[in-house]
């Protein structure tokens, strides 16, 4: 039978340690089980189970739950008035106790405690609800039997802490600390913050984790400040605990000062951050900026936040990984989609905070702004102007005009713009409406560098989007070049025809769209018109693919048309509106012939 320990508020880890060690050398499994007689009924003469048979709780032996006969909160009141009335009290406190201590050395019996309890089936019926409580957690609900029963579980714990889980799949270490989740009241804070501390630090990872990540479930506001001093000094000590801990901070209400200084450590090692990790690392970051140091943190951040250099070695290694296990591609493509749900998640993060927080917002518009030099300038700066653009209205004027006049100097070139499509692309097509929003703002400029930049935003949505975004662009290409603007009618038309090259197959489920065109020949100059027949006819007749047969019939009733009016001596002038030589229209149509009969037009 196992010795009953008690721990003081005097003893220290070193008391956990020793009763851990000792588990470890004596498994659960092998350990004196305390004999019970084969009754469904737990039956003896204990204070324990007296009071609580009286309360409206009958223990049960073996696998059985325990069986609640009221409300949940009418036993306790119960049992509560029990206790207090009781001629022996405050001892009583301590017999019963003493009698629940011996009644969980079994290991069935302690477990049951912590498991929820069965109501009868009348008393459940006249419930609003089917949810029941564990013994356990019945009993940390009492204020004058919780000090003692938390205590009780921190001297029981360290017997399971290097055990395996269960046979029925039970994590004892796992399912104690669950029972101190989300109580009505903690009577002493202070003292259930020292005893969480000590057990972190003797207990495997993998329950260090759980225990870290359990403590904004547990503790009181008025212990947000203890616990974040204490994670501050474990997150120093121990490294493999920087993720939960700084979740955790994020989740605490501590002071500025103490959120600097955590924040200046983990940003010295946020270079060498796994993908994995900073989600996490990013979150706490911009939870922990204020307005005063809002662009330094931002600056800071910027300049230490490569995605590049983490994003494509993992595409890299995927592909590779593919090329060498041909017959093993699903272990590649699950490392390479493992590595895309953390960039969204990430990204997911910031938008969060650029969306809800003005002032990360309009630093990091300002941080980039401030950024002089063409080669400090990376895919992300432009990826986050971008972002920021989507999820920001009151912003849309202030990014426009940093975009410009990034534009006009030469800081983002299409070379940049190519890389941040590539490496973003997966979070970008999620705000492909903004984008597109975007370029057709840029179009209208005056700046012909500023409307390259504004049919190139076109030409890499197409590129790297989906079918749906691919439409979309179509759509707003068609509507510049209906729209009149000489400008606007040759940049689109010319981002048309890039498109066509781009991706034939993609451009001719989308020609529908472009034969609308044709309803608007009257505003469109004749070497407009010999660009958008030359794209008709491109998808019409490719040799590499069977084009539609719409398109062809398109094309053919158009050179028909024009063919016609040649013959009727009918001036071109007055069919297309513009007063052009003769040879203009006649090059058009030689133009048409030469593409159907294969030849080439120059």
């Amino acid at each position: 039978m196992v010795s009953k320990r008690r721990l003081s508020k005097s003893e220290d880890k070193e008391s956990l340690t020793e009763d851990a060690s000792k588990a470890r050398k004596q498994p659960l499994s092998k350990k004196t089980k305390k004999s019970h007689v084969r009754v469904e009924v737990e039956e003896n003469d204990s204070v324990f189970v007296k009071l609580l048979k009286t309360s409206g709780v009958i223990l049960k032996t073996g696998e059985s739950q325990n069986q609640l006969t009221v409300d949940q909160i009418v036993f306790q009141k119960k049992l509560f008035q029990t206790l207090r009335k009781h001629p022996s009290y405050p001892k009583i406190i301590e017999e019963f106790v003493s009698g629940l201590e011996s009644y969980i050395e079994d290991q069935d019996s302690f477990r049951n405690c912590l498991l929820s309890c069965e109501r009868l089936q009348d008393e459940e019926a006249s419930m609003g609800t089917s949810y029941s409580k564990s013994l356990i957690k019945l009993l940390l609900g009492i204020d004058i039997l919780q000090p003692a029963i938390i205590k009780t579980l921190f001297e029981k714990l360290p017997e399971f802490l290097f055990e395996n889980v269960n046979s029925d799949g039970l994590n004892i270490p796992r399912l104690i600390i669950s029972q101190l989740k989300w109580l009505d009241r903690i009577v002493d804070g202070k003292d259930l913050t020292t005893k969480i501390m000590q057990l972190i630090s003797i207990a495997p990872l993998y329950l260090q984790h759980d225990f870290v990540t359990s403590l904004p479930e547990i503790l009181g506001d008025s212990q947000h400040a203890d616990v974040g001093k204490e994670l501050s000094e474990l997150l120093m000590e121990n490294t493999l605990l920087t993720v939960p801990i700084l979740d955790v901070l994020s989740s605490l209400r501590l002071d500025p000062k103490l959120l600097t200084q955590v924040r200046q450590l983990v940003m010295s090692k946020l270079l060498s951050v796994k993908l994995d990790d900073l989600p996490v690392i990013i979150k706490f970051i911009l939870h922990s900026v204020t307005a005063t140091d809002a662009l330094e943190v931002i600056s800071e951040l910027r300049e230490k936040l490569d995605l590049q250099h983490c994003i494509l070695p993992s595409r890299l290694q995927a592909s590779q990984s593919k090329l060498k296990n041909k017959g093993r591609q699903s272990s590649s493509g699950n490392q390479e989609n493992s590595g895309q749900d953390c960039v969204i998640l990430l990204f997911d993060v910031i938008k969060s905070a650029v969306r809800y927080e003005k002032i990360i917002s309009e630093a990091w518009i300002k941080a980039i702004e401030s950024t002089a030099s063409v080669s400090e300038h990376k895919t992300f700066d432009l990826a986050m102007l971008l972002i920021i653009y989507s999820t920001n209205t009151q912003t849309k004027k202030y990014i426009e005009r940093v975009l410009r006049n990034k534009i006009r100097s030469g800081c983002f070139q299409e070379e940049l713009l190519q890389s941040t499509f590539y490496i973003h692309y997966l979070v970008l097509k999620d705000i492909c409406p903004s984008i597109l929003s975007l370029a057709q703002s840029l179009l209208h400029s005056l700046d012909q560098s500023i409307i390259l930049f504004g049919s190139l935003l076109y030409k890499y949505s197409f590129k790297f989007f989906d079918t749906y975004c691919q439409q979309e662009v179509v759509g707003a290409l068609v509507t510049h070049i209906c729209s009149g603007n000489e400008a606007e009618v040759d940049t689109a038309l010319d981002a048309l025809l890039e498109l066509v090259v781009l991706n034939p197959s993609a451009m001719r489920l989308n020609a529908v769209f472009v034969k609308g065109i044709l309803d608007y020949l009257d505003n469109m100059s004749p070497q407009q018109i010999r660009k958008l027949f030359y794209i008709l006819s491109s998808l019409a007749f490719s040799k590499q693919h069977e084009a539609s047969s719409h398109i062809q019939g398109t094309s053919t009733s158009v050179v028909n048309y024009f063919w016609t009016c040649f013959h009727l001596w009918t001036p071109f002038t007055e069919r297309v509106g513009k007063r052009t030589e003769t040879g203009d229209y006649i090059a058009v149509i030689t133009h048409l012939f030469c593409i159907f009969s294969a030849t080439p037009w120059q």
